[in-house]
């Protein structure tokens, strides 16, 4: 069950996490708020921006073709689940100031982020033949990102336009997989989730009487580019290979904060436009097994800072910047 919890806590910033922009004051946004909700402002940016380079490495993962630079022929359907070695904020520590902000430390726990992915690869040009070469192949890549409307535990999803979401992108032999000669290849992927709100709350208590706090982002739209160089070279049945790139996440969304300053008073409401851009570098290896026109395949590497991430609040691992190590395995079949 603790595993399961936090996992629900990684489904809830699975999109929410890259809402907030690089900060190490009070940011500008909370500060003008009410203040009796500027604690919930700041603490709610806060466990989005650690979140933000755990999530993203989730959903753009290692190679745009898992475990292999090779040009498709043909078609090429892959199913792979993606997660990161995460830390995730526990939630039910957190208490809401209504007094104004408090710099608190928020405990973390260790708990996988997992990101299932569809993937299709179309052959569009097998490349030009040069010498024992062929160069400059051609392949359109298509993504399908499923998020449902669920409720998980203290966390609640709710698409707005369904619970898929098509992603896009292509990439380019450079150099095909002959004799002693790798496989190289480049590409581009842009990847989306679903747009959403994500709702959680938090228990409060004022002179003895239970009350609720929340925390929603709503409207939340967020897309992944993953741009790769990847190398590759079959042995047979076995087939090994790696990469380096570069992720840059976009976030838009509205956070809104809800909490009950005393019992005398009503509920207060703030609400804060949000719109992040943050990089972040990756490096992987890959292993495959390719029997016939089905390749298993698994990936390693990590994710490592390229923009700085920083909080008002701070977390008890402390490194909201370090590098992350995540891993992919998956089934493609070519037709």
């Amino acid at each position: 069950m603790i595993v399961r919890r936090y996992a629900s806590v990684a489904v809830l910033m699975c999109s929410a996490a890259a809402a907030v922009s690089a900060q190490s004051a009070l940011s500008p946004e909370c500060a003008l708020q009410p203040n009796a909700v500027r604690d919930a402002c700041q603490k709610g940016l806060d466990i989005f921006a650690i979140m933000a380079p755990q999530v993203n490495g989730a959903i753009a993962g290692g190679g745009a073709v898992l475990g292999s630079a090779r040009a498709v022929r043909g078609m090429s359907i892959g199913l792979r689940i993606n997660a990161v070695d995460g830390r995730v904020p526990d939630l039910s520590a957190i208490r809401l100031s209504t007094t104004g902000v408090v710099a608190s430390t928020i405990p973390t726990k260790r708990a996988p982020i997992p990101a299932p992915t569809l993937d299709v690869a179309v052959g569009l040009f097998p490349g030009f033949p040069l010498g024992l070469q062929r160069v400059l192949s051609l392949e359109a890549l298509v993504n399908v990102a499923y998020l449902p409307n669920r409720d998980l535990e203290d966390f609640s999803i709710k698409t707005k336009k369904g619970s898929l979401r098509l992603g896009y992108g292509g990439r380019v032999g450079l150099l095909s997989d002959r004799f002693v000669v790798p496989a190289v290849a480049v590409s581009f992927f842009r990847r989306a989730m679903p747009t959403a709100t994500f709702s959680t709350t938090f228990a409060s208590n004022i002179a003895g009487v239970a009350t609720q706090d929340s925390i929603n982002l709503a409207d939340l739209s967020i897309e992944t580019d993953a741009y790769r160089l990847s190398i590759s070279k079959k042995l047979g049945f076995i087939e090994i290979g790696g990469g380096v790139g570069q992720d840059r996440y976009r976030t838009t969304s509205i956070i809104r904060a809800t909490v009950t300053p005393s019992i005398a008073l009503p509920t207060v409401t703030s609400a804060v436009g949000l719109s992040q851009s943050v990089k972040r570098n990756a490096a992987y290896g890959s292993f495959a097994i390719n029997i016939s026109k089905l390749r298993i395949a698994a990936e390693a590497g990590a994710t490592f800072a390229d923009d700085s991430v920083r909080t008002y609040n701070t977390f008890t691992d402390g490194k909201l910047n370090e590098r992350r190590l995540f891993g992919s395995v998956g089934l493609r079949v070519g037709f």
